[in-house]
C-alpha cells in the first residue's frame, strides 16, 4: 500500500513540466494540447502547400486541410507521410505553420513528440522568420532555427542547427550539434529551445546538448531579433533525408505530437524615465530615471537615451541614472530610454515629447537634436524631422524598408554594408534634408558610401536653398557598396554656420549609407603670396590619413611640374606636369601606396618651391 501511494505521488509530480517546477521566469502564452479531434486548430495552424521540392529536392506534396496528412485524434497531433500519387508527386505529407497565428521574438518553445522511422523520412520541428528584414528575401539571410531534425537513414540521432548568412551549410560554416536518442521513434521526448537576446539553448527532456551564443553582432551572424514562427512537418527524401534512398515499404509514417507550448520571458528589467516637456532652443535638456533588474542572476548593463530611433547617449550604469544633451536645436522631439541587462533583455520606457524653442513642429529639425557636424559621418537614415515636403520628398507614403522610422515615407533598410541602416528605393526627383553645422568656412570635397545597379548616378546638393554643386554625375562600376570621392574642380564652397543641406537624387536609384565632407582649404588663405607670384600655398590636412589637397599658385603662364619625394630623395609620384595659365590650382595626394612617414613636394616653374607633408597611416 505504501509503495503504491509513493508511485502515485511520483507519477503525479513526474507529469508536471520541469519548467513549472523551477524558478525560471517563463510564462506560458500559447499552446496546443491537441485534446480535440479533426483538422488542426485553424486559430493556431496554417499550411505550407506544394510539391516543388522546397529547396531540398524533397519528394512529397504538402497538402492542405486533409486529415489523412494532418489531424488531431483527441490525444495527439498526427502528421502522416503517405505513399500515394498527388499532383505529380509520389508521396503526400503535411507542413503546419503558426505564421500569423503564433509569432515571437525570443521565448521558450517545447514540443513533446514521437518521431517516424525508416529510410527516406525527414521530420523536423523548426522556426523561420515571419518577415524578411535583413539582406534579401532569400534563405538564409533572415535566419532559421532547427529545434529538432531526424533523418531515417541515421536512426536515433537528433540534430539542432541554426542557419544565417554567415553560418550555413552552403558555405560549410553551419553551426549545430547532435544527440543520441535511441528510442526517438518509439517514445515521446520533449524537444525545446530557450531563445534569448544573447543565446539559444537546445535541450531534450530538459538536458541541454547545445548552446549557440551570439557572436557576430550584425545580422549576418545574428538575425534572431525579429519574429519567428513554428513549423512541424515530415519531408520525404530530399538532399539530406534521401541520401540513402527511400524505402517505400515503411509507409505510412507518423510524427505524433503531444503538445506545443510557447513561453515568454517575464523578468525583463524595470525602467523609469523623466524628461522635460519644454526647453529653450540652444538649451541643455537633462533626462533621468532608475533602472533595476528583476532577475537576480543579472545586473544592469547600460541605459540608452533615444530620440525616436536614434541613439543619443549611453550610460554605463544602473540604479539612478541621468544624461544631458547640450545645445538642443529648435524642434519637436520624441524622447525615450531603454535599459539592457547582462542577459540581453531590454525594456523601453514610454515616449515623452520635448518641444525646444516653442516650435510648431513643422520646421526642419535635426533628427539627433543637434546639427550633423559636416566633417563627421552623416548617416543617411538620420535625415531631418519635419515630415514630407519639409524633411524629405518620397513618392510613396510608407517605409517599406523594415528598418527604423517606420512612420515616415523614406525607405530605411537594415544595411547589408556592415551594421546600421541605409536609405534605398530613391527615385528621380526625391530628396532628403539634413541640418548641418559648418565650423570652418572653406572649400570641401565629399565622400559618399552607396550602392547602385545603375551605370550612372546623378545628384546635387543645396545649402540653405543655394545650389552648391550643380548636377554631379558619377560613373558606377560596381554593384556593391563602395565609398566614392566626389571631388569637383573647384570643390564645394561652404560658409560657416548652421545650414539645411538638401540632397537631390537625379538618377541611378542608389542605396545611400552615409556622407562625409573633407576640408580642402579654408576660405581665409593667410599664406597666399602678396604679389601673386608662382608658389606653394600649402596642403590641408597635414598630417593626413586618407588624402591631402595641395594648393599652389601660378604667377605667369608656363610649364609647371609638381612632384612628391620621400626622405631618401626618391620621386614617389608626379602630381602635375603640364602648361598652366595664371591662377590658383590644387591637386590631391591619396594615401594608397604610401608608407607612413614624411614626404616633400616640390613645385618647379618660373621658381622652385618645396614643402613637407606627413602621412600618419590608417
Amino acid at each position: 500500500m505504501t509503495r503504491a501511494i509513493f508511485l502515485l505521488i511520483f507519477c503525479f509530480f513526474g507529469a508536471i513540466p520541469a519548467s513549472s517546477l523551477s524558478a525560471q521566469p517563463w510564462e506560458l502564452i500559447w499552446s496546443d494540447e491537441f485534446d480535440y479531434t479533426g483538422l488542426p486548430n485553424p486559430e493556431r495552424w496554417g499550411y505550407d502547400v506544394g510539391g516543388h521540392g522546397w529547396g531540398n529536392a524533397e519528394k512529397q506534396f504538402y497538402t492542405e486541410k486533409r486529415q489523412e496528412n494532418a489531424r488531431a485524434d483527441g490525444n495527439h497531433l498526427v502528421i502522416e507521410a503517405r505513399k500515394e500519387s498527388w499532383s505529380g508527386r509520389d508521396y503526400t505529407s503535411s507542413r503546419l505553420v503558426s505564421k500569423g497565428k503564433g509569432d515571437w521574438t525570443y521565448g521558450r518553445f517545447e514540443i513533446r513528440a514521437q518521431l517516424p522511422s525508416g529510410r527516406g523520412t525527414w521530420p523536423a520541428i523548426w522556426m523561420l522568420p515571419t518577415n524578411n528584414s535583413y539582406g534579401t528575401a532569400y534563405w538564409p539571410d533572415n535566419g532559421e532555427i532547427d529545434i529538432m531534425e531526424h533523418v531515417g537513414h541515421n536512426p536515433g540521432t537528433i540534430h539542432a542547427t541554426i542557419h544565417t548568412d554567415a553560418y550555413n551549410h552552403l558555405r560549410g560554416t553551419q553551426r549545430g550539434s547532435s544527440k543520441s536518442v535511441p528510442d526517438a521513434s518509439d517514445a515521446f521526448h520533449v524537444y525545446a529551445v530557450e531563445w534569448t537576446p544573447n543565446r539559444m539553448v537546445f535541450s531534450i527532456d530538459e538536458e541541454t546538448f547545445w548552446t549557440y551564443s551570439k557572436g557576430l553582432s550584425n545580422w549576418q551572424g545574428w538575425p534572431f531579433d525579429k519574429d519567428f514562427h513554428l513549423i512541424l512537418n515530415i519531408a520525404v527524401g530530399g538532399s539530406w533525408g534521401g541520401q540513402q534512398g527511400i524505402d517505400d515499404s515503411i509507409f505510412p509514417q507518423q510524427m505524433l505530437i503531444d503538445y506545443v507550448r510557447a513561453y515568454r520571458y517575464t523578468a525583463t528589467p524595470e525602467l523609469t524615465f523623466d524628461a522635460p516637456a519644454n526647453l529653450e532652443a540652444g538649451g541643455t535638456a537633462t533626462f533621468m530615471g532608475t533602472a533595476t533588474v528583476q532577475n537576480p542572476d543579472h545586473r544592469i548593463l547600460r541605459v540608452e537615451l533615444y530620440q525616436g530611433d536614434g541613439l543619443l547617449e549611453t550610460i554605463r550604469s544602473g540604479g539612478q541614472w541621468s544624461a544631458s544633451i547640450e545645445n538642443v536645436h529648435k524642434g519637436c522631439y520624441t524622447m525615450r530610454a531603454r535599459t539592457i541587462d547582462t542577459g540581453g533583455w531590454s525594456t523601453f520606457s514610454d515616449s515623452k515629447m520635448l518641444n525646444a524653442g516653442n516650435t510648431s513642429c513643422t520646421e526642419n529639425a535635426p533628427y539627433l537634436m543637434r546639427p550633423h557636424l559636416i566633417e563627421e559621418k552623416i548617416e543617411a537614415e538620420y535625415f531631418d524631422l519635419g515630415g514630407p515636403g519639409v524633411a524629405y520628398r518620397d513618392r510613396s507614403n510608407t517605409n517599406d524598408g523594415k528598418g527604423i522610422r517606420l512612420n515616415e515615407g523614406v525607405d530605411v533598410y537594415p544595411t547589408t554594408d556592415g551594421t546600421g541602416y541605409h536609405v534605398a528605393n530613391i527615385s528621380r526627383g526625391e530628396w532628403l534634408t539634413y541640418t548641418v553645422q559648418v565650423d570652418q568656412a572653406g572649400v570641401y570635397d565629399l565622400q559618399m558610401r552607396l550602392e547602385s545597379q545603375a551605370a550612372q548616378i546623378s545628384f546635387s546638393l543645396e545649402f540653405d536653398g543655394q545650389d552648391k554643386t550643380g548636377v554631379i554625375e558619377h560613373t558606377n562600376t560596381k554593384n556593391i557598396f563602395q565609398t566614392i570621392r566626389v571631388i569637383t574642380e573647384n570643390g564645394i564652397e561652404l560658409n560657416a554656420g548652421t545650414q539645411v543641406m538638401k540632397v537631390h537624387l537625379r538618377g541611378g536609384a542608389p542605396k545611400l549609407n552615409w556622407m562625409q565632407f573633407k576640408l580642402r582649404s579654408p576660405t581665409n588663405r593667410e599664406e597666399l603670396p602678396e604679389h601673386g607670384e608662382t608658389g606653394l600655398i600649402g596642403n590641408y590636412p597635414n598630417p593626413f590619413t586618407t588624402y591631402t589637397t595641395i594648393q599652389y599658385r601660378v604667377g605667369q603662364p608656363g610649364r609647371v611640374v609638381m612632384e612628391l619625394f620621400n626622405l631618401l630623395g626618391q620621386r614617389v609620384r608626379t602630381l602635375a606636369d603640364h602648361h598652366h595659365q595664371t591662377g590658383e590650382y590644387s591637386t590631391v595626394v591619396y594615401a594608397e601606396g604610401l608608407s607612413t612617414g614624411t614626404y616633400f613636394y616640390t613645385l618647379t616653374g618660373d621658381i622652385t618651391a618645396q614643402r613637407s607633408l606627413q602621412y600618419l597611416g590608417h
